[in-house]
Parts: C-alpha cells; structure tokens; sequence
C-alpha cells in the first residue's frame, strides 16, 4: 500500500504535465485530474529577493491545492465549490484540501501535512479514500 504522499504527487505530476503552457492564473483546472478529486493551480511562490522581479510571483515556484471529498468514491466528478469573487468556499466537513508546492528549478514536489486543520474529516479515513482512487476502487452507486 502506498503513502498518501506518494498518490498525491502522483497525481501533481499528471496534472502539471497536462495544464496549460505559460503564465498561469490563481484557480486554472487545466490539467488532468483523477474522477472524484479536484486539483487547482493556487498561484506562484513569493520572491526571494526584492531586486529580483517576476511577474505575478517567483514562476520557479508553483502552489497547488489538491481536494479530496468524502463522496470521491461514488465515481462522479469532484462535487462543485460554491465561490466567492477571489476563492472557492473550502468545505471542512465535507473534503480535506492538501496543498502542495512545485519547484520547478529542481523538479520537487513538497506536501503540506494536512494535519494542520484543513479537515474536520478522519484522517484514516481521508487516507484509505485516497489509496482507494489510487487503487481505482470505486463505490458501485
């Protein structure tokens, strides 16, 4: 059985090699996704440095949030946020969002424990959802 970790960057990597090219937009789903999850581009890392200047943010660092439902077994798509004018509504009850940062200059891939409160959910059972899209064992709904 694989770590949670693994899956998720997995499921990045597929998704940064099928998003669209070039400058990228806060909330862009271009790329590919597994049925039942949604993957969001969230925007580009800060500069180091305030000589360097890149903009909309150092382009060497990307910033993803990956969101699992407690429905993602049912083999539907990944259930519609509702949104306000700048962000989606995250739904703690309901999906745990992992985020995840991209270094591109180096080509890692770091995730953000999600243990920091980004869930009401179980995480056992958050992770057994997770090996379980990996394992491609969906709910016969």
């Amino acid at each position: 059985m694989k770590p949670y970790e693994e899956v998720i960057e997995f499921w990045v990597r597929e998704f940064i090699d099928s998003m669209d090219e070039g400058v990228l937009r806060a909330g862009n789903q271009s790329g590919m996704e597994p049925l039942g999850v949604k993957i969001i581009f969230d925007g580009y890392g800060d500069l180091d440095t305030e000589n360097e200047y890149i903009e909309g943010g150092n382009h060497e660092m990307l910033s993803f949030a990956v969101f699992v439902h407690k429905d993602s077994l049912n083999g539907q798509e990944f259930p519609e946020h509702d949104q306000t004018p700048w962000a989606l509504i995250h739904r703690p009850k309901e999906e745990v969002c992992i985020w995840v940062w991209y270094n591109k200059a180096i080509d890692e891939i770091e995730i953000v424990p999600f243990e920091d409160g980004s869930t009401e959910l179980d995480h056992n059972l958050v992770y057994q959802i997770i090996r379980d899209l990996d394992e491609g064992n969906y709910a016969n709904i």
